[in-house]
């Protein structure tokens, strides 16, 4: 069974070009499922991206986080795309333990813009923030 990070590797074949790179991770993000409109509000905002992008977060019944989100952005909803085949369906714990390695793999931030890159890591960190939250408040009962 593939981990995680081989999971989202393998949508990026050593052969492929970044042109070819940047098409596959526009079309991961256009298979993201609908966020509602009514989602698209201040308090899930991420603003160092270069587009809007919003991430929702919210614990299930089995204690295990949901991530939904979208951007106006192709590459930014691509991107976002991967953070949330990475992470989504985890438990806290195991959100905070497991590094996205895939970032370092595929080397995104060298072909990212620094607005890019910035986003990247601001996803992740609001990622991280979330799983922190649930994971308090989970101790908290």
């Amino acid at each position: 069974m593939l981990s995680r990070n081989q999971n989202i590797i393998k949508h990026f074949p050593p052969q492929n070009s970044w042109d070819e790179n940047y098409k596959k991770i526009i079309e991961l993000g256009k298979k993201l499922p609908d966020f509602d409109i009514k989602n698209k509000k201040e308090k899930w905002l991420i603003k160092a991206c270069q587009s809007p992008l919003w991430l929702k977060a919210e614990l299930n019944s089995t204690g295990e986080v949901i991530f939904t989100g979208d951007s106006e952005g192709l590459i930014s909803k691509g991107l976002l795309a991967l953070f949330i085949e990475f992470y989504n369906n985890r438990k806290p714990e195991e959100i905070l333990k497991d590094k996205a390695q895939f970032i370092e793999d595929l080397k995104l931030s060298e072909y990212l813009s620094s607005r890019r890159t910035n986003g990247l890591q601001s996803m992740r960190d609001q990622i991280l923030k979330y799983a922190k939250v649930f994971l308090m408040l989970s101790k908290a009962k």
